[in-house]
């Protein structure tokens, strides 16, 4: 290697600082994009930054709420991630933040606890994301089928929205599951608030008209008006907060208010800090093993979701481009720790925020910065006005934020095409809604692998004769994989094949095959000596490229029809060898010393 400027060959020294600026570049992606850095550049992500901080601004109150947390929570929650991921972040669409997900999950992992356990929850789900990126776990996300995704998603959205009706109709209880808001709804009925009744529906009701008013077919020549109705559509939620807090603060009655707000907000920026690693409860100090004990399964569960969905939504925006998995683990991972430095509940990234971004024209990741700065700008200034932000309207935003969750078209799909997946997706969503979602996410996890080992235990293979100018042949072609699970039901299956009707060959076709182990290879060659002890002849075609080594090993096996494609090709090597055979028969017969010719 030489040097470009002195054309000297590069010494060791060069060579290493070579290596460690790709190092810093590669994980410091900011130092990328940020030299070509223009003016365009910039007014894009800033129309892009304050677009994404009207959208994160109020969702973050609103899932706040939903964990059950004092509402600046959510905001301190949703300006460490996007200002960090600016640095670090290599999906300009990806915002980091409160999502309903980390949300629901977050209730029903801290349910009763102090929020010294959230906190702690968010640094613990950190430091075990990064070290998953560290040591390149991203494909143990692949565990998790999209099934199990589908299944758990959506009864993410019906426990939402179960539990956000008590809001929706001015009730106040506290329950554990769909069927305990049920049941206290019905039993509470005659409590039921009329006015934030008719403010939920009228929330619910603008906010379903403003998410289609982007959809609104307009002439081609008016783009303004165009760009007008997109804007006030992706700023609905701010729009919707705003309007409902200002006419709640005209008709508030302090002796008799009207609708049940929010309450007092803690003003200001977040106390820096060290995560707790000890809490008071019961009149009882815990120390951080205690702790962990009391989170349980969920700090492990919750992070594996929380990557789950980042590279979910990073994939989706980065199509046609290289993602970085690693990284965004590593990102994701130091975007929880710090948020835990600043009392963060536990953050990943949002499709309906991304979707904003993209379609605001975003560019590249320091739009962050500008939804960063409104939410501290939110914090500093407005905190004394989210007092009167009313429940019916958090619980309006969150339900129609969720509900477009709930997917029926991957029910509907299972139906038609794949029975047993779709008992997959019910089962996580029957755990779901029955018990809680970390154990649906584990018991999903298990159905499907025990699925998956039951095909490559029972792989399918079909059957046909089909009629040649020579003979009848079977056809057989083997699907999914041939390995110990499976490999005597494999010869056996083949064995019946060729004895049910004795025909001239046995075809074997592995356009499907793709596992092929040790005992299968010996499984195959006690096949082909008991075929060709029935006068039989058994080749073995359409072979993968990748399984031909493997499939050269089985003694017996003619090698030559590996690469035929059809069955006639195959056909032609059983009539080459036949020619082969007669013509080494013939040469026998007249060779000196044979019995012809004594």
């Amino acid at each position: 290697m030489m040097n470009v400027d002195d054309g000297l060959p590069l010494t060791t020294s060069d060579k290493q600082n070579r290596t460690w600026r790709r190092l810093v570049k590669k994980r410091l992606p900011i130092l990328e994009w940020a030299p070509q850095y223009d003016r365009l550049t910039a007014v894009a992500d800033l129309v892009a930054g304050v677009t994404l901080g009207l959208t994160l601004v109020p969702q973050s109150i609103a899932y706040a709420s939903l964990a059950n947390l004092p509402v600046q929570y959510g905001l301190y929650s949703s300006f460490i991630g996007t200002m960090l991921y600016v640095i670090l972040g290599t999906v300009k669409e990806v915002s980091i933040g409160p999502t309903s997900l980390m949300a629901l999950f977050t209730l029903q992992i801290c349910r009763e606890l102090p929020i010294e356990f959230v906190v702690l929850l968010t640094f613990l789900s950190g430091c075990i994301v990064f070290v998953m990126g560290l040591l390149r776990l991203g494909f143990l996300v692949d565990l998790i089928s999209p099934s199990v995704t589908s299944g758990f998603t959506s009864a993410t959205a019906i426990i939402i929205v179960a539990g956000q009706v008590k809001g929706l109709i001015g009730l106040s209880f506290v329950a554990e599951s769909v069927a305990d808001n049920v049941y206290f709804v019905v039993s509470k009925w005659r409590d039921i608030r009329l006015a934030d009744c008719a403010l939920g529906a009228v929330c619910c009701t603008v906010l379903l008209l403003l998410r289609k008013l982007k959809d609104v077919q307009v002439s081609p020549k008016q783009t303004k008006l165009k760009k007008a109705l997109w804007l006030v559509s992706i700023s609905r939620n701010a729009i919707v907060v705003l309007a409902a807090s200002v006419f709640a603060f005209y008709t508030h009655n302090p002796q008799k208010p009207m609708f049940k707000l929010s309450g007092l907000v803690e003003p200001g920026l977040p106390p820096l800090s060290l995560p707790p690693f000890s809490a008071s409860l019961h009149n009882s100090t815990l120390r951080l093993q205690d702790m962990v004990l009391h989170l349980g399964s969920g700090v492990l569960m919750l992070p594996i979701v929380m990557v789950l969905a980042n590279i979910a939504i990073a994939k989706a925006f980065s199509v046609g481009e290289k993602l970085d998995i690693t990284q965004e683990m590593m990102t994701l991972g130091l975007c929880n720790i710090a948020g835990s430095f600043v009392h963060a509940m536990p953050t990943c990234g949002a499709f309906t925020r991304s979707a904003v971004s993209h379609s605001s024209g975003v560019r590249t990741p320091a739009a962050g910065l500008y939804s960063g700065i409104i939410t501290l700008l939110a914090l500093v200034f407005l905190t004394q006005y989210f007092y009167f932000i009313p429940k019916a309207c958090l619980s309006s935003v969150l339900i129609c934020a969720v509900i477009f969750m709930i997917d029926i078209e991957t029910v509907l799909r299972l139906w038609r095409r794949d029975r047993m997946e779709l008992s997959v997706l019910a089962l996580t969503f029957v755990t779901s809604i029955a018990l809680n979602v970390e154990l649906a996410v584990l018991a999903g996890i298990l159905a499907s692998l025990a699925l998956l080992v039951r095909r490559l235990m029972r792989p399918a293979l079909h059957a046909a004769a089909v009629k040649t100018g020579s003979g009848e042949v079977c056809v057989v072609r083997v699907t999914q994989g041939a390995v110990y699970l499976s490999a005597e039901l494999v010869g056996r299956r083949l064995l019946w094949a060729a004895a049910r009707s004795a025909p001239r060959a046995l075809l074997v076709d592995c356009t499907r095959l793709t596992l092929l182990d040790y005992t299968a290879q010996q499984v195959f060659e006690r096949v082909i000596k008991k075929i060709k002890n029935d006068n039989q002849k058994i080749l073995f075609y359409n072979v993968p490229v990748e399984l031909m080594s493997q499939m050269e090993n089985i003694e017996g096996v003619i090698k030559q029809s590996f690469r035929a494609t059809s069955v006639q090709e195959a056909l032609a090597v059983i009539e080459e060898k036949a020619v082969e055979a007669n013509e080494s028969t013939a040469l026998m017969a007249t060779e000196p010393g044979s019995r012809d010719n004594v």
